[in-house]
């Protein structure tokens, strides 16, 4: 067996995956090494699970509109069972998907934990016995990141969000603690199930790293759909790791609750035990300190997605698998972060990319804003019945007139964003974007109606 490869990528989550396509796409000679199942979090704790349930609950309301079987937490106890084993259905479906694709590729996939021994050199421990040795010419870490808390089993009050959605039974009450993308996405899909939901944010806002106008209307969202917050109080909940007992906390108002189960939502850590790291001098505080390329502090290891802590979102991931891999072929490749488009899948969703206000402010830049709520007409026939409540925000730089920054909550929020997106890598002012022809109606000229509140605009 030839165990000599010219890229050695470990971690096959959504990062380790983009980096192994594209560097054997590009001719070279790849392994991908992955300790459990192909997917990663993304796949088989985190994003597609969510959506998943998500879309599972949407279909059972829609099929039961105007029926009256009975409260929606009965029914979607009832329904549980049955839409984990959708999400487990579609986690495998993509796992296939992927495998198959990275085949086509030319990707070799090896099982096992994978261990830095010496520069270009990996231990890989199998469960057939004595460990195999791969060399590389570059290596790629892309083993992502877990819960900052553990799972503590079916008996704890305490949970991390994987635990929670391979839950059999649901909570009458669930206490979020974190109001960041995890605790929003995961308060809202259990509120739409009929519980009774409470968060708790330590900031004084939701969404702290986000624009404040995107954190101001998912609260106003989420109150409107029942959920309870509490927003600039720190409520430690550590000790519940290992008790079975019924939770009482006293929040910042003065209340009592009694939650049935609490969900840890306060942030990751990364996936660095047994890598060797130290063998190697590379740094982990506790994430990998990489630079704009993704290189590591040894030159021929790069550390991509979340186990390098710049920011846990899949498209920052993908973004900079690419990266890892242009270097690699000598390409002048770098990451910012700030440029990566983001989304949250809250009801209603948010997308965002670019500077926020804050940001802006504290940077000095000179900006000007726009800030509007209307309600959105697009091709989808169920906005000209019920046109979607949206809001959309623009920050320009005053004199060029570049988008310094979009941020969007509502319906198509994601596909908004991916439009300004590529207006902003084209550098287009906006101006010139109002130049593009699109489709009428169509969720792209919300940006058209935001922009009208600018300023010297001409909409045609």
């Amino acid at each position: 067996m030839n165990n000599r490869y010219q890229v050695a990528v470990i971690g096959a989550g959504s990062s380790g995956r983009e980096a192994a396509l594209v560097a054997a796409q590009n001719g070279l000679r790849v392994v991908l090494i992955e300790r459990q199942t192909l997917g990663g979090t993304c796949l088989h704790s985190g994003f597609y699970c969510l959506r998943a349930l998500r879309a599972c609950v949407e279909t059972a309301k829609y099929r039961s509109k105007g029926s009256n079987s009975g409260s929606e937490a009965a029914e979607a106890e009832t329904r549980l069972p049955d839409w984990i084993t959708t999400q487990r259905k579609v986690s495998s479906r993509l796992t296939q998907a992927w495998n198959h694709q990275l085949e086509r590729a030319g990707v070799k996939i090896l099982f096992g934990r994978a261990t830095l021994i010496e520069t270009g050199k990996i231990a890989l421990a199998t469960t057939r016995g004595e460990p195999e040795f791969i060399e590389s010419d570059y290596i790629i870490l892309a083993t992502g990141s877990r819960p900052e808390f553990d799972a503590q089993g079916s008996n704890s009050r305490l949970v991390n969000s994987a635990e929670l959605l391979m839950r059999s039974d649901l909570p009458r009450h669930l206490l979020v603690v974190g109001g960041g993308y995890i605790g929003c996405e995961f308060a809202s899909i259990f509120r739409s199930l009929g519980l009774t939901v409470t968060l708790v944010e330590k900031s004084g806002r939701l969404l702290p790293t986000w624009d404040e106008a995107v954190g101001d209307f998912i609260a106003e969202a989420m109150r409107l759909a029942g959920i309870e917050l509490h927003l600039g109080f720190a409520l430690d909940v550590s000790h519940l790791q290992q008790s079975s007992e019924q939770p009482a906390f006293i929040l910042g108002d003065g209340g009592r609750i009694t939650p049935d189960l609490v969900l840890a939502a306060t942030g990751r850590k990364p996936n660095v035990e047994d890598l060797g790291l130290a063998a190697m001098e590379i740094v982990a505080t506790p994430f990998i300190r990489v630079d704009e390329q993704m290189r590591t502090s040894c030159d021929r290891v790069f550390a991509v997605g979340d186990v390098n802590g710049l920011t846990l979102l899949d498209s920052a991931a993908v973004a900079q698998a690419r990266v890892a891999v242009d270097t690699i072929l000598g390409k002048n490749a770098r990451f910012s972060a700030r440029w990566i488009p983001r989304c949250i899948h809250t009801d209603p969703g948010a997308a965002s990319i670019g500077w926020n206000e804050d940001e802006a402010g504290r940077a000095g830049l000179d900006v000007i804003t726009h800030n509007q709520r209307f309600r959105l007409v697009t091709d989808d026939e169920r906005t000209v019945v019920s046109p979607a409540d949206t809001m959309l925000k623009i920050l320009l730089q005053a004199e060029s007139r570049q988008i310094l920054g979009v941020h969007v909550v509502g319906h198509q929020a994601a596909e908004i964003v991916n439009f300004v997106s590529v207006a902003i890598r084209s550098e287009l002012t906006l101006e010139e974007l109002l130049q593009v022809p699109l489709v009428h109606p169509s969720t792209a000229e919300a940006i058209q109606e935001c922009a009208k509140g600018l300023g010297s605009v001409a909409v045609g």
